[in-house]
C-alpha cells in the first residue's frame, strides 16, 4: 500500500516486508548482493550495476544530505514495524491486507463525498467518520490490523449511509434556505443554499436562492419602508417602495401583497376623489370635465353602479342645461324674428326631451309665423298676378291674419305695410289706351271681348294681361303686356296684319 495521508493529517506507513518493491529497500538489497557475489556478475549486470551506482553517487552527493534524517526515521520505523510484526498473532497479521484494502476504499469514498461537500453538511456523522479513520490509522500503526479493519469498516458504513442521503439532504437544504428567506434570516439562507450548491453545483434553484439571499437586506429595507408608508396612508410612496423591493426580488411575497394592498387603497382613494370631483364639476356646469372624471373612475372600478348613477345624473343635468341654453337661444331668435333658427332650436330641444309641452307650443307658434312670413313674401313677389281676383282675395286674407298678431315685430310690420301697399296698388284700376285697325276683334284675357275699334280706353288693375286679336284671312295676333300702377298714359296696339 502506497503512502497516504488520512483526513486528520497522520501518515499511514505500509509494512516494508510486505512491500519488497519499495525503491529504498531495493537499493539496499542490491548493494548487499553486489558485495557478496561480485565474481558472478555478468557483463550486462555489471553495466546495470554501474548505472545504479552512478545514480546512487548523484543521490549521495546532491540529495542525501537533506534526506539523511528522513531516511533514518524510515529505517527506524521499518525496523520497529518488522519487530512488532514478528511478535503479533498470525490471525491479526492476516487482517493487514484487509485493513489496507478498506483504508484505500475509505479514502476513495471520502474523496467522492467531498465532491458533494460532505464536509459542509456531514455534521456529527462526518466528525465520527474522521474519528473512526484516526482510530483505524492508530490501530494500523500499532499493528492492530484487526482493530484498524473494524474502524475503517464502521467509517465506510457511515459514509455509505450518508451517500444515500445526499438527495434528501439537498432537498432539505433547499427547503431550509427558502424558509430562511421567508423568515428574513439572510445568514441561514446563505448557509443552506451554499450547502445545496456544494452538493449540486449546477442546481438552478440553489443558485437563484443564494442570489435572493444575498439581496435580502435590500429587499427587507424597501419592504419595511413600504409598510411604514402604508401605515401612514401614503399609498403612492408605499407602492413605489414595494415595487423597488420586487425589482430586486420579484418573488418576495410580502412586497407582492403590500403592492396589491397599497394599489387597491390608492385606487379606492382615487376613485372616490374622481366621483366627488365629477359631481362638483356638474354643479359648475363643466360637463365634459365631469364626464372625463367619471370615465377615469370607471376605469378604476369597471361596472361600478356608483359610476353608472353618476353618469346618468350627468346626462340629466347636461340635458337640462342644454335645453335651457337652447330655449334661451330660441326665444332670442323669436324676438329677433329669426323664425327658421327658432324652429331648429325648438326641434333640437324636443329631440332631447319630446315631452316638454311648452316647447311643443312654442314650436307650433314658430311654424305658424314661418308659414305666415312665407306667404307674405310670396304675395309680395307675385304683385303682377294680383289682378287675379282669387289670388288677390287670398292675399287680403293673409294680410288680415298678419295684422291680427299682437306682437308683430319690426320685420312683420314692414312686411304687412309692404303687402298692404301692393294690394292697394293692385286694387286701383289704371286707364290703358288700346289702338286697333277697326277690322280686328280684340279680346283681353280675364276681361272679355272689346269688339272692333280704332281706339278705346280700358280701366285695368295693375298686373300682367294677354290681349288677342283675330281677323278673317289673317293670322291671330297675341300681346302680353303689363299694367303698372305707377305709370300713366299706358298705350298698346292690337291688330292682325299677317295674311294667311
Amino acid at each position: 500500500m502506497d503512502h497516504k495521508t488520512s483526513e486528520n493529517g497522520s501518515e499511514i506507513k505500509p509494512d516494508l516486508k510486505s512491500n519488497p518493491d519499495e525503491p529504498s529497500v531495493k537499493t539496499i538489497q542490491q548493494l548487499n548482493l553486489e558485495k557478496g557475489n561480485r565474481t558472478r556478475v555478468s557483463k550486462t549486470l555489471a553495466y546495470s550495476l554501474l548505472g545504479i551506482l552512478l545514480a546512487i553517487l548523484i543521490i549521495v552527493v546532491f540529495v542525501l544530505p537533506s534526506m539523511v534524517d528522513e531516511t533514518r526515521d524510515k529505517v527506524a520505523t521499518v525496523e520497529e514495524d518488522n519487530t512488532v510484526t514478528t511478535q503479533i498473532d498470525r490471525s491479526v497479521l492476516a487482517q493487514k491486507p484487509i485493513a489496507q484494502a478498506l483504508f484505500s476504499e475509505l479514502l476513495i469514498k471520502i474523496d467522492e463525498l467531498k465532491l458533494y461537500g460532505i464536509q459542509f453538511w456531514g455534521g456529527d456523522q462526518w466528525s465520527q467518520v474522521l474519528l473512526l479513520q484516526q482510530d483505524g490509522d492508530d490501530g494500523y500503526q500499532s499493528a492492530q490490523y484487526d482493530l484498524a479493519a473494524i474502524k475503517y469498516r464502521e467509517a465506510m458504513q457511515i459514509l455509505a449511509n450518508m451517500e444515500v442521503s445526499v438527495p434528501v439532504r439537498l432537498e432539505e437544504a433547499l427547503n431550509q434556505g427558502l424558509n430562511a428567506i421567508l423568515d428574513g434570516n439572510k445568514d441561514e439562507a446563505v448557509a443552506n443554499f451554499e450547502i445545496a450548491l456544494a452538493i449540486d453545483g449546477t442546481n438552478q434553484e440553489a443558485k437563484q436562492g443564494l442570489e435572493r439571499a444575498f439581496k435580502l437586506d435590500k429587499v427587507l429595507e424597501s419592504t419595511t419602508l413600504g409598510l411604514n408608508f402604508e401605515a401612514e396612508g401614503k399609498w403612492q410612496e408605499a407602492m413605489q417602495s414595494f415595487a423597488n423591493a420586487l425589482a430586486i426580488d420579484s418573488e418576495w411575497l410580502e412586497a407582492l401583497s403590500g403592492l396589491v394592498r397599497s394599489t387597491k387603497a390608492f385606487d379606492a382613494e382615487q376613485y372616490q376623489g374622481l366621483l366627488s370631483s365629477g359631481y362638483q364639476l356638474i354643479k359648475e356646469g363643466k360637463f365634459d370635465e365631469a364626464r372625463t372624471a367619471f370615465e377615469q373612475a370607471s376605469a378604476i372600478q369597471p361596472g361600478s353602479e356608483q359610476v353608472a348613477q353618476a353618469i346618468e345624473e350627468l346626462g340629466l343635468r347636461e340635458s337640462m342645461a342644454k335645453i335651457k341654453t337652447l330655449k334661451y337661444k330660441a326665444l332670442s331668435a323669436e324676438v329677433n324674428e329669426r323664425w327658421a333658427s327658432a324652429q331648429e332650436l325648438y326641434t333640437s330641444i324636443l329631440k332631447l326631451d319630446p315631452n316638454i309641452s311648452e316647447i311643443q307650443e312654442n314650436l307650433i307658434r314658430v311654424n305658424q309665423r314661418i308659414e305666415l312670413e312665407n306667404n307674405l313674401i310670396y304675395f309680395a313677389n307675385v304683385a303682377d298676378k294680383l289682378n287675379d281676383d282669387k289670388l288677390f282675395n287670398q292675399a287680403v286674407q293673409f294680410l288680415a291674419k298678419a295684422d291680427s298678431i299682437v306682437n308683430k315685430g319690426p320685420s312683420l310690420e314692414k312686411q304687412i305695410a309692404d303687402l298692404r301697399q301692393i294690394l292697394s296698388i293692385a286694387a286701383t284700376p289704371v286707364p290703358v289706351t288700346i289702338f286697333s285697325d277697326e277690322m280686328t276683334e280684340v279680346v283681353i284675357y280675364k276681361i272679355g271681348s272689346l269688339g272692333v275699334f280704332k281706339q278705346t280706353v280700358v280701366s285695368l288693375r295693375p298686373g300682367v294681361y294677354i290681349a288677342t286679336g283675330s281677323r278673317s284671312g289673317y293670322r291671330d295676333f297675341q300681346l302680353r303686356f303689363k299694367v303698372s300702377g305707377r305709370a300713366t298714359n299706358q298705350v298698346i296696339r292690337v291688330e292682325c296684319k299677317e295674311p294667311i
